[in-house]
Formats: C-alpha cells, structure tokens, sequence
C-alpha cells in the first residue's frame, strides 16, 4: 500500500466516518467533507488527490458537477460514485465523465476497498501501456502536389512529421530502411498503386495503418480497400479535420493491438512459469511419493478435517486395502480406536507439546483384523500456525 490520498464527499456525516475510517484503517490517507463546495475547492486549488469519492446528492452542487469539474482539473484522478439513488441516467452520465465505478448505499466497506484496489490496478496497467508521447511516424505517397501540402499544411500544424514518397515502389524502398506507424497512400498512382502498396505493407507488418485516399472514390475501390485491410478511405479534396481526426484515432488503435500483444506474451510467459513451476511441484511430489513408499514403517498423513491424504505401500501392505481405497476417508477407517492423536484433545496435545512417540493405536485390516502399532506423529501448521494436518508413522 502506497497510502494514497482519498477525498470522500458527502452531506451525510455518518458516510463520511464510516469511509474515513474505514479507509485509514486501510492504509490510505483519507480527508472527509460534507460540502461538495468545499470538496471541490481542494481539487481545484491542485491538491494531490489519487482518488474521488462522492456522492451525486447533495445540496447547492452535486456529485455529478464535483465530477466534472474534477476531470477537467486531474483527468488522471479516480472518481467512484455513490449513491442511495441509482438510475440508469446518472449510471450512463458518470460513465460519460469517465467515472470509474458507481456504488450504491447501504454502502459495504469491503466492497468500497475493493473497488478502490481495482481502481488503482487498472491505472498502474494503463500507465504501463499508454501511448506514447512521441508523435507517429507517418509515410505519405502520392504522386501530386497534395502530397506536399497534407504534410507541410496539415500535419505540420498539428505537430506531426511526415516523409514524403512518389509512388509505392519508393515508398516499399522507405519500409526496407525504417518502419512506419501509419502510411498515406493515394489509390491511383504510376509505378504501383495504392490496392499494391497495401498488399505490401500488411505482409512486411500487418499492425502499420493504411490510410487511402482518392480523387476518384467508388464503391468498388472503397470495397477493395477495406477487404486488403485499408484503415480508412478518404476522399480528396483532404478535409483537415477528417485527417487529423483519422490520425489520431487509428494511433489510438494502433498503440492498442501493440499492447494488447505484449499483455498477451506477458500472459502466455506468466502462464508457461506456472506449468513450469507445476511441473517441479509434481517431479518434487513424485520424488517425495517414492521416498515415502520406500520406507518400511506405516506412514499416514491427513488433512485439517483428519481425512487420509496419504498412506504408503507399508500401510497398504499391512491393511490389505488400496491406496484409492482409503484416500480421503476419515482417519477413523483403520483405527479401532475412536480417539487418536490424528484429532481431538490428543491432537491438542500433541499441538502443546509439538509431537507424540510411541502412542498405541489398534489398526483394523480390510478382512477385520486387529494389529497393534505404536505411532509416532507430529503436526504441520501453516504460516498463521494453524493446522494443517498430521503426519503418523507407525511400526508394529
């Protein structure tokens, strides 16, 4: 927990406790107020506040201008919703200023936390992945004067930069030497065309983004675009807006199929660790099996309910059973004692002092047989000292 700050506002001064302490007790650093006002006036004077919560009713300013304001001030701020009256119109209204979650009253202080830790791990995944503050680099091709004023004009005023190609042969010249987020390319061009250069490009690397663009657009062609995996499909004469626009949003998709590739090889790579990792876990098990078996005593573990986890080829020997037999069964089906140390006050006992010798117990057969055998035994707990279960060994 790296206590970040929470502002809780809300009128109801019960729910601003409840979350203040609550919160704290989590390890957050919480300020709590009950005046939407006053709430927002911190936010606006730029005090470093990691998380939103507030509620949407409330006196003179509500939730949903808190809200906006907000965003407009720390778009990076988290803000959660709550609300003793939900409706679909402030659901979709708070989803539309990018809220992250909407809560309704009687509020559950575990599920406001976990909302909160989900929050902050869908922010640390977004700033892990977002999109770069460079700007694309962006191939133009045509063979007209345009191509000279979409770049110099258009994109240049916006800040992007552009490399300039006559037709698709020296453009594929220009992929050989570095590669490109997103082409431009007129359809109808000398040399090789648009529909070609698109072919081209998608199978050196199917992720750049092929933006057409014509002066002579049909169904047809626009058709043929798509199907070849064309972006978009302009028409001239280029409106500014459109193109900027299209830039803009096809990075946007661009920078997502990237990440979404490298959250899919992280997934895959976490995935083979833990087959992996599995994989030792049983060769380990598979080695401790055989050990087990080796030795001559009896050997009988159990689980924190005293049901039989394991038992070795001794124990089977000795009581005729199978090991499928008797796997998962109480440990009472082969004692004829119903008090053992496997349970009960003798496993409280043996919990005190740490382990038993020698304790006699009478083993039943599958054929109804008594044997006497003395056991040994000791528990194993887990991190938090609770028991997990016994090991007994035992030996006529």
């Amino acid at each position: 927990m790296a206590g970040e700050r929470i502002l809780v506002i809300d009128d109801e001064e019960v729910i601003c406790s409840l979350l203040k302490d609550t919160l704290t007790d989590a390890g957050y650093q919480v300020e709590a107020v009950t005046n939407a006002s006053e709430g927002l006036e911190k936010i606006l004077r730029g005090e470093p506040f990691d998380i939103l919560i507030t509620d949407i009713r409330m006196p003179k300013k509500d939730g949903m201008q808190v809200l906006k304001e907000a965003k407009e001030r720390m778009p990076n701020m988290i803000v959660i919703i709550i609300t003793g009256y939900p409706s679909i119109e402030t659901i979709r209204e708070a989803s539309g200023y990018n809220a992250f979650d909407y809560i309704t009253k009687p509020l559950d202080p575990d599920e406001v936390c976990d909302c909160i830790q989900r929050a902050l791990e869908s922010r640390k995944l977004s700033r892990e992945f977002k999109i770069p503050e460079k700007p694309p680099r962006i191939l133009i091709v045509d063979d007209m004067q345009s191509a000279l004023f979409l770049s110099e004009s258009v994109l240049g005023d916006e800040g992007y930069h552009a490399e300039i190609a006559q037709n698709g042969q020296e453009a594929l010249e220009r992929f050989k030497q570095k590669n490109f987020d997103i082409v431009i390319t007129d359809l109808h061009m000398p040399v090789m065309d648009g529909i070609e250069l698109l072919n081209n490009i998608k199978k050196q690397d199917i992720k750049t983004l092929v933006i057409v663009m014509t002066a002579r657009p049909s169904i047809e062609s626009a058709i043929e675009a798509f199907r070849h995996g064309a972006y978009d499909y302009i028409t001239k004469p280029i409106d500014p807006d459109t193109i900027i626009h299209t830039i803009r949003r096809g990075y946007e998709k661009y920078h997502l199929e990237i990440n979404t590739d490298k959250l899919l090889k992280r997934l895959q790579d976490l995935r083979q660790q833990m087959l992996d990792e599995n994989a030792a876990l049983i060769k380990e098990r598979d080695v401790a099996n055989t050990i087990i078996d080796a030795v001559p005593d009896i050997i009988v573990t159990t689980d924190e309910h005293a049901n039989i986890r394991t038992i070795n080829n001794a124990a089977v020997k000795l009581l005729g059973y199978k090991k499928e037999d008797l796997f998962g069964k109480s440990i009472d089906s082969i004692f004829d004692e119903k008090k053992n140390f496997f349970k009960g006050t003798d496993l409280e006992k043996m919990l005190k002092e740490g382990y038993v010798s020698n304790y006699p117990l009478t083993c039943v057969t599958n054929k109804g047989e008594k044997i006497r055998v003395a056991w040994s035994g000791a528990p194993f707990p887990d991190n938090e000292k609770k028991v997990k279960g016994v090991v007994g060994i035992g030996r006529k």
